[in-house]
């Protein structure tokens, strides 16, 4: 739990210690332990989800398609997680919402039409999805909000409305599009960090029962026909087989008849069939389930339980509030996403446009899901003062210098 006086059970335990001493030894650097970790694990998801595509796209342009936005995605892990401190996220948190928002504006106005939707910028050669950057920008505007507006006492409705003022441009943005899947995605990765900040209870109540009249009125007045009918099918996936509950019902198939060992790769019947639709992108784990069954998806979901507890481990010993709850939200960024995605092809969630981390096809979430873990390491590493590196030849003129201050 985050107080509002920039302090955090555990923040800073390990935040500064430069060195280590051992007898007959040289000094030691420290190690980034958890960012090691998150690294390994990173790396096999993202191996099991490229060899998943090539599965679910036949071996054709998708799978090589997507093997250059990992190149993409590679650079920006390493942009985020060497070059780019966290202090810079802190002094621009707005410029960088702003910047976020007004492509998102622009994505209204000129965006590439595709299904139905208008969500894609092209820019020359390049097109991006500016809804899926929104989500980085989200984690960083919330965490810059904390680390600015501290109080002495839990927050009020009263002092978190400016925050959902500003979260809520983005909302509506993103919704207007129409995709409804990424406006609740941002709304949940701040809903994440909001779990980490002393709230008063009576504002917790009023603020669930305001929620829920939300839903409501929104059921009856803003989702759209096609809409409500994802959340039906959820409740009774034969009441539209062959139109809007198509999609999960082929899931179900597809994931049953993996059972324990799977059919193998490239073996799912349900997959090289073509029976199951978006098996690229929103349904690619019903094609990993297929394929390697329970124990396949076993290791993979425990792979990303570990990734997700690796990004809180590095929220722990953020060094301040801001460093805390943007790790926070850079880990909500991945659980969520994971969480729905996994839920919506298990039947446990409607069927909303959210994609696989590391695993769906898609150049900006790609990009997206590996900055944020490049962002992750960052926060590591200037908590272990790794983006301060002084020069061997600085440290011993200092050294000499104090020395001779003390003779």
């Amino acid at each position: 739990m985050i107080d509002s006086r920039d302090q955090m059970v555990g923040v800073g335990a390990m935040a500064h210690a430069p060195v280590l001493l051992v007898p007959g030894q040289a000094i030691r650097e420290p190690t980034l332990i958890w960012s090691k970790i998150l690294m390994t694990v990173l790396f096999l998801l993202i191996s099991i989800g490229m060899t998943n595509l090539y599965s679910a796209a036949a071996g054709t342009s998708l799978f090589w398609s997507q093997l250059k936005n990992l190149a993409l995605a590679c650079v920006g892990f390493y942009v985020c997680g060497w070059i780019i401190s966290p202090r810079f996220y802190n002094s621009y948190a707005y410029w960088i919402y702003g910047a976020v928002c007004a492509q998102l504006v622009l994505v209204d106005i000129i965006g590439g039409i595709s299904m139905g939707a208008q969500r894609w910028l092209k820019v020359g050669p390049i097109v991006f999805q500016p809804s899926e950057l929104a989500k980085i920008a989200v984690s960083i505007i919330v965490a810059k909000y904390f680390y600015t507006s501290r109080l002495s006492q839990p927050y009020t409705l009263r002092d978190l409305l400016p925050l959902s003022l500003i979260i809520g441009v983005a909302f509506l943005l993103i919704f207007a599009q129409p995709d409804l899947g990424t406006a609740g995605v941002c709304a949940l990765i701040m809903t994440c960090q909001l779990c980490f900040i002393r709230i008063n209870g009576r504002s917790l109540a009023i603020a669930a029962t305001g929620g829920l009249t939300v839903v409501l009125g929104a059921w009856f007045f803003i989702l759209r026909d096609y809409q409500k009918l994802r959340v039906l099918n959820l409740i009774n996936p034969d009441m539209d087989s062959s139109n809007t509950g198509y999609n999960a019902l082929q899931s179900f198939i597809a994931i049953g008849s993996g059972k324990f060992l799977g059919k193998g790769f490239m073996a799912g019947t349900q997959t090289q069939l073509q029976f199951l639709p978006a098996r690229h992108t929103d349904f690619i784990f019903a094609v990993f389930s297929e394929e390697h069954g329970f124990l396949g998806t076993s290791v993979v979901f425990i792979l990303f339980v570990t990734l997700i507890y690796m990004g809180l481990a590095i929220a722990k010993n953020g060094k301040d509030v801001f460093a805390s709850l943007l790790a926070v939200g850079m880990t909500g960024i991945i659980f969520v996403s994971f969480a729905i995605n996994t839920a919506m092809v298990l039947g446990l969630f409607p069927v909303v446009g959210v994609p696989l981390p590391f695993f769906s096809y898609g150049g900006t979430a790609m990009i997206v899901f590996c900055a944020a873990m490049g962002i992750l390491v960052s926060i590591e590493r200037e908590s272990l003062d790794l983006f301060r590196k002084v020069s061997p030849f600085q440290r011993k003129s200092a050294n000499s210098r104090s020395s001779k201050q003390r003779s």
